[in-house]
């Protein structure tokens, strides 16, 4: 019996070793480890989708985990979609968990970034130049894409030292840049595009300013636009369109001129090779408004302008692009006024007509009030004895100016003022005084209304002799002072009436030739 309990026990024992003689063999047969550790990238299918991330077979005893912030990462330059159930990634195992919580922790971006730095690192082994291309404007500079990771370039080393460019002006554009700093471990990368420019321009604009010279007229393109001008790309550099010289019409803004992008000619005005600097005119490929103006202005045409300047002489008015005629404050308006803004303001439009145009002296006289005269048909308005309402305007020695409506004008001579004698107008009537008068002649012809103060049918009072009317004494000084003055004035003419009766021609008579021609005319 006991023969038999040992002969069972050796059995258990080789069925034991055998057993442990096949798990081993099926270990090393099937090597569950094998290369699954950490950094290494392999591939897997999606198994399943959890809120914070993926299951993943990638061939493990035990499936791996993705976490969703482990698939894309803000310095790789892409966009991915996230993975469904049954898609295959490629992934990188960053962690291993050992004994009842062993998991296989996943990344897919850290293999993405190590396989596009390493292409970066191969490509700058074999050049020292890379192509990146530009996806955004940020503070201080481009951020650009090499091999799908992202870099950055200050605005500092985007374009030549000293001049400006606009970043955004190279998004989407692929360009060569040199690596200027790298750090793998901080995922950075900067470029300088500067140098490269630098040396590719440097010719380029030497054989520019041995080809081309002051006259030239060249093509280019518009590359910005300012305040003061236009920036104008011609290639091995860039020139400059001042305001002045955009158009021939005065007072030109750049933005109604041209548009960013615009393909244009342009003359050259200046070169400065020291300091780089090209001046360049567009109005001036387009010839001189003045040499036809005479074709197609004409004097008495009219036409609609604008005002440009107001001076005290004028009104400066623009009746095309680049030519400025001058109406002169005498033809603005048919009453006397000060300065042309009593009549017109800086921007208006106006209706002129062309009174004058000098091509050599490039000069147009303009006409205002021509085309607004109040005298016009001014015989249909007034009428003789008629009676209007009127306003003193001014006052002299012989009456009073009136007017009856703005332009209109006519006189009250003193004669008319008053029934009674009137010595000087300001004694009754005062600027600024509004009366109603009868009109006594209207003459368009001459620009002259007549007008009276005394009632119709009123025959003017005879000045009755000095004598008969009682004076005061300043009024006696005045006569006395008249008085002498036409006695003067008399006595004057007496001896000039003699002096005509002395012969003219014989200048050589003697006063005893003509004593004797006298007695012989008697006699």
């Amino acid at each position: 019996m006991v023969d038999e309990l040992r002969t069972e026990e050796v059995k258990g024992t080789h069925a034991a070793q055998e057993k442990e003689e096949t798990m081993e063999e099926m270990m090393q047969k099937f090597d569950v480890m094998g290369d699954f550790h950490r950094g290494t990238v392999v591939e897997g299918t999606i198994v399943d989708t959890r809120e914070d991330g993926w299951l993943v077979d990638v061939g493990y005893k035990c499936e791996g985990f993705l976490p969703r912030k482990e698939w894309t990462h803000k310095v790789l330059v892409e966009e991915t979609p996230e993975p469904e159930s049954g898609a295959k990634v490629r992934v990188q195992i960053t962690n291993i968990g050992q004994g009842e919580e062993t998991q296989l922790l996943l990344s897919r971006w850290r293999c993405e970034f190590d396989e596009r730095w390493n292409k970066i690192e191969e490509d700058l082994a074999k050049d020292d130049t890379i192509e990146v291309k530009g996806i955004r404007k940020v503070k201080g500079g481009l951020i650009v894409s090499c091999h799908g990771i992202e870099g950055f370039i200050p605005i500092s080393h985007l374009a030549e030292e000293g001049r400006g460019v606009n970043p955004g002006r190279l998004i989407d554009q692929s360009f060569p840049v040199k690596l200027i700093e790298k750090d793998r471990r901080k995922r950075r990368l900067v470029f300088s595009r500067r140098s490269l420019i630098e040396a590719e321009t440097s010719g380029l604009r030497e054989a520019f300013y041995d080809q081309v010279s002051e006259g030239d007229v060249l093509e280019g393109d518009v590359s910005s636009i300012t305040s003061f001008g236009v920036f104008v790309n011609l290639g091995a550099v860039e020139g400059l369109v001042h305001v002045s010289e955009l158009s021939w019409q005065r007072n030109a803004k750049a933005k109604d001129i041209v548009n960013k992008g615009d393909h244009i000619k342009v003359k050259v005005i200046g070169i400065d090779k020291e300091n780089n600097r090209v001046s360049l005119s567009i109005r001036q490929t387009l010839g001189d408004p003045w040499d036809t103006v005479a074709e197609r202005w004409k004097p008495g045409m009219t036409t609609e302008g604008t005002v440009t300047n107001l001076t005290e002489f004028g009104a400066f008015v623009e009746i095309e692009p680049g030519i400025e005629g001058l109406i002169h404050i005498g033809d603005l308006s048919w009453t006397r006024i000060k300065h042309p803004k009593e009549v017109l303001k800086k921007g208006q439009k106006v209706e002129v007509s062309i009174i004058e145009v000098d091509p050599a002296r490039k000069r147009i006289s303009l006409g205002y009030k021509q085309l607004n005269d109040p005298w016009k048909d001014v015989a249909e308005r007034y009428a003789k004895d008629q009676e209007v309402p009127v306003k003193v305007v001014r006052l002299a020695d012989f009456g009073a100016f009136v007017e009856l409506e703005e332009g209109v004008e006519g006189l009250i001579h003193i004669s008319q003022i008053s029934q009674q004698r009137v010595e000087n107008p300001k004694d009754v009537l005062a600027e600024g005084q509004e009366v109603t008068a009868r009109i006594l002649e209207v003459n368009p012809a001459e620009r002259r209304i007549r007008l009276s103060l005394r009632p119709a049918h009123e025959e003017p009072v005879k000045r009755a002799p000095r004598e008969e009317q009682p004076q005061t004494g300043e009024a006696q000084k005045r006569d006395d002072h008249q008085q002498h003055r036409r006695n003067t004035s008399g006595d004057r003419r007496r001896a000039d009436s003699q002096n005509n009766h002395l012969p003219q021609e014989e200048t050589n008579v003697t006063i005893g030739e003509f004593l004797k021609q006298s007695e012989d005319t008697e006699a």
